[in-house]
């Protein structure tokens, strides 16, 4: 039996045809840092509910411990030919990495520089090609912005404020640029109990999550998917259309946007009560990566310090 999720103006909705695929890390994998023995619901089984109740499909190809390279060549190959929304929420693990390289380097202002210089333009050039390829895919796409860890520390906490702010800005002009929605995890989690660990979103986090979701598959039926070539096609009809009659060529053959914003904060009680039935279930293994981050998990402030000082 499905739980009721609560959402305005869906009953008209039709669940045909719609099929929702998550891409991306540990945000939509977040199972392993929950206690699933007592019903903490992760983000996969939060929406899996959802779908129940909508009458949608599902395919779950995020995976712990991902870098946009593992998007790419380990996920994104296995995207099913029905999928009509995408949910990407990608990147964290490549800014992980060069936060990583800068305690190697004891925070030297040439490491810092070169981070904010050169990584941060790399990550988000390599998250513009991902984003191309998917829109390849005739689906709707949501981009989902970066959280600011829970660090206690607040050297790292500027230092993730800082990054995030400037890699954020460039994904929502990547959103711009390619008409892709957005979710915007910037402007939902900003309370501790959104929180599992400083990196990992807790069953909370996770219901906020699902129903800007929710809210996003709803507000982008799947019946006007069509795949990139039918629409450029049709728009080349519309210019000539258009051209012929004499008629104003923007309003014919330019396609209305798509791209729209969500940060909802409301937290759905259905997907944050325990259902020890609905979580129980085997977990799928973690990439090398995410084990080797097991330090900024942490939730005491000396072992955030230990890290600096490892560094020196």
């Amino acid at each position: 039996m499905s739980v009721p999720i609560e959402h305005i103006g869906l009953d008209s909705f039709s669940g045909d045809n719609v099929h929702v695929v998550l891409l991306g890390d540990s945000t939509l994998d977040n199972g392993r840092y929950l206690n699933m023995s007592v019903g903490e619901l992760s983000v996969e089984k939060q929406l899996r509910k959802c779908c129940m109740e909508r009458n949608w499909d599902m395919t779950v190809l995020a995976q712990d411990g991902s870098l946009l390279k593992d998007v790419r060549q380990r996920q994104m190959p296995l995207i099913p030919e029905c999928a009509t929304h995408v949910v990407l929420s990608a990147s964290g693990n490549d800014l992980l990495s060069l936060l990583n390289e800068m305690v190697v380097a004891n925070f030297s202002l040439s490491s810092m520089y070169t981070t904010v210089g050169t990584g941060l333009g790399k990550v988000a050039e390599r998250y513009g090609e991902i984003l191309q390829d998917l829109k390849k895919k005739g689906v709707h796409i949501a981009v989902c912005t970066l959280y600011r860890p829970n660090f206690n520390h607040m050297f790292f906490k500027s230092l993730a404020t800082f990054a995030l702010g400037l890699h954020n800005s460039r994904l929502s002009q990547l959103s711009v640029e390619l008409d892709c929605s957005v979710i915007d995890f910037a402007n939902m989690f900003d309370s501790k109990a959104d929180f599992a660990n400083p990196l990992e979103l807790s069953t909370r986090g996770g219901a906020k999550l699902v129903r800007n979701i929710d809210a996003f598959v709803a507000d982008h039926p799947a019946l006007i998917r069509q795949s990139t070539a039918a629409r450029i096609h049709m728009e080349e009809d519309s210019f000539l259309f258009a051209s012929q009659w004499g008629m104003p060529l923007t309003c014919c053959a330019t396609r209305s946007q798509q791209r729209r914003v969500y940060a909802d904060k409301t937290v759905s009680q259905s997907l944050e009560t325990p259902d020890r039935n609905f979580a129980s279930g085997l977990l799928g293994a973690a990439l090398p990566f995410s084990q080797q981050q097991e330090r900024w998990r942490g939730q005491g402030l000396e072992q955030v310090e230990t890290v600096h000082t490892v560094s020196a």
